[in-house]
């Protein structure tokens, strides 16, 4: 069952013996006869407590003796992420079937993240390929999220994470690196990617926020501000040689906050520049929310979270762990579901209102949709209740809860292939040792395939060959096959075998093909384009 609910003997706890019901928890008094009566404070309360009585009613599991359940969240905000600007924008079909799967899992917000991928009256050229969300179809969702118990929330980025913008020649005068920077992880960047903390940058982002804000019901509003890699470094340099970058973040982050306000927005930021110098925390706007992201296990959540609510943002923060699925196509399973653990355990510890799971597309979003599936189970169950869920049956929920019509196995499938990462060094915490020598130039190949043996390889080969995938979902199965191609070219790249990359070649293109069709059965077209581009067709 997706949900357990405490259980207590009726006939020795009597039913006025528990404190009223509150939030969107819920309690179901069972005489052990008749039809259970229901009692919850909110709509969404008693529609969950209706679904877990008839999921235990389906499963044959109503109890034989008179019996009280209960259930209660341990956030207030139970949230999903999707980003919808690394390329892939979602199309209203899947995004209705999605919300309707949240609204099972008793998620009650959803965030589409955004950079360009809304169409700005005044800026079509930042979108133009991109297939943006319109105004119209922002409410069209948002009314069918109110309907299901979620609330839509807007998600603009706008200080960081603006490089789809200032790589266009008309807003170039508006980054901090007009002329590209070395990015810390990256490498050369010929385009900035942050914005100059400036009054032209100013007014850009009233008209953004202006435009978009005003759109959704929700009282709250993510407007970004994480990773302004390169402030500092450019135009701003005087400034932050004078009085430090956190500072200088904080005096444009102030601006953002007080536009967000006055378009009637309690700001949502994300929390990492801040937390760099934690002293400069209690001065943030008392309206705002950080938001604590941190996606690998050893997130110092603990800290980062004892930080925030000594500040004075007790009940008025997020934790905001990840499905760990970008950067990979199948997703580095077991570092998500001990990520999404931890950060639940120290936001429940120190009264986080909210717990929000991401979902990113960094690298081109190659990972299959399905992927994200067991941590999106795994985190709807850790806001819930005081246990610790089990992870040993989400093969089963998954195939419950997303393939009701189809023969078991895509559970098992796609759980097996997100254990598969885990069996190779990691490039780095965020990026999967298959996914970059699937797409790494020769040079960078070669200095993957030194760090792994011929024996590890083909040990890895074999495992996910023994993974069954011929009546799966067309993406799981797709996600094998990338993982696998790109173990057999880090094979090729350490014996320099010419026949084997021409196989390797014919069979890039195959796999480029498929997963066009693929995309295009859940996704916009915009975007697929630069995804493909990634395909190192001419470099085998």
């Amino acid at each position: 069952m997706l949900f357990e609910a405490k259980a207590y003997d009726r006939s020795i706890v009597s039913d006025d013996s528990f404190p009223a019901v509150s939030g969107d928890g819920f309690r179901i008094f069972f005489d052990g006869c008749n039809d259970p009566r229901i009692e919850a404070a909110t709509l969404d309360g008693a529609r969950y407590a209706i679904e877990y009585w008839e999921e235990v009613d389906a499963a044959g599991a109503v109890p034989d003796s008179p019996v009280i359940l209960e259930d209660s969240p341990r956030f207030e905000e139970r949230g999903f992420m999707l980003d919808i600007s690394r390329d892939r924008v979602p199309t209203m079909g899947f995004l209705r079937e999605f919300v309707t799967k949240l609204s099972r899992l008793r998620y009650n917000q959803l965030q589409l993240y955004t950079e360009h991928t809304f169409a700005f009256r005044n800026h079509p050229r930042v979108w133009e390929d991109a297939s943006p969300f319109t105004p119209a179809e922002i409410e069209e969702l948002e009314d069918f999220c109110l309907e299901r118990g979620v609330e839509l929330v807007p998600n603009q980025n706008c200080f960081g994470h603006m490089e789809r913008w200032l790589r266009l020649p008309k807003y170039r005068h508006l980054a901090e690196c007009p002329d590209g920077f070395e990015h810390p992880i990256a490498g050369r960047k010929e385009w900035g990617t942050t914005l100059y903390p400036s009054p032209d940058s100013e007014s850009l982002v009233r008209e953004m926020l202006s435009e978009v804000l005003p759109l959704f019901q929700s009282p709250k509003a993510n407007i970004g501000g994480d990773e302004p890699w390169e402030l500092g470094q450019g135009r701003s340099r005087s400034a932050v040689e004078a009085s430090g970058k956190h500072e200088v973040y904080l005096a444009f982050m102030e601006k953002i906050f007080a536009i967000t306000g006055g378009l009637g927005k309690e700001p949502i930021f994300w929390a990492d520049i801040i937390l760099e110098r934690p002293e400069l925390v209690p001065r943030l706007p008392k309206n705002a929310v950080p938001a604590i992201w941190g996606y690998h296990p050893s997130h110092p959540y603990s800290d980062q979270c004892r930080t925030i609510a000594d500040a004075g943002f007790r009940h008025q923060f997020q934790v905001v762990p990840g499905t760990n699925t970008w950067n990979s196509f199948a997703g580095r399973l077991d570092f998500a579901l001990e990520n999404i653990r931890i950060a639940a355990a120290e936001g429940c510890r120190f009264d986080a209102r909210g717990l929000v799971l991401t979902c990113w597309g960094d690298g081109g979003h190659h990972q299959s949709t399905s992927s994200l599936f067991p941590s999106l189970i795994h985190a709807a169950r850790h806001c819930w209740g005081v246990g610790q869920p089990d992870s040993s049956d989400l093969p089963e929920e998954i195939d419950a809860l997303f393939f009701p019509s189809r023969p078991a196995g895509n559970g098992k499938a796609i759980c097996s292939l997100g254990r598969i990462d885990a069996l190779l060094p990691f490039p780095n915490p965020n990026q999967s040792f298959l996914h970059q020598a699937f797409f790494a130039d020769p040079g960078t190949l070669d200095r993957l395939a030194e760090g792994v043996t011929t024996d590890l390889l083909e040990e890895v080969i074999d495992q996910m060959e023994g993974i069954p995938t011929e009546s799966v979902e067309s993406d799981i199965r797709l996600s094998k096959e990338m993982n696998s191609w790109a173990a057999r070219r880090c094979l090729g790249a350490k014996h320099s075998s010419q026949s084997a990359a021409k196989d390797l070649r014919v069979e890039l293109i195959r796999l480029r093909d498929e997963f066009a069709r693929i995309w295009k059965k859940n996704s916009r077209p915009g975007g697929l384009v630069d995804s493909l581009e990634r395909f190192p067709v001419d470099n085998i």
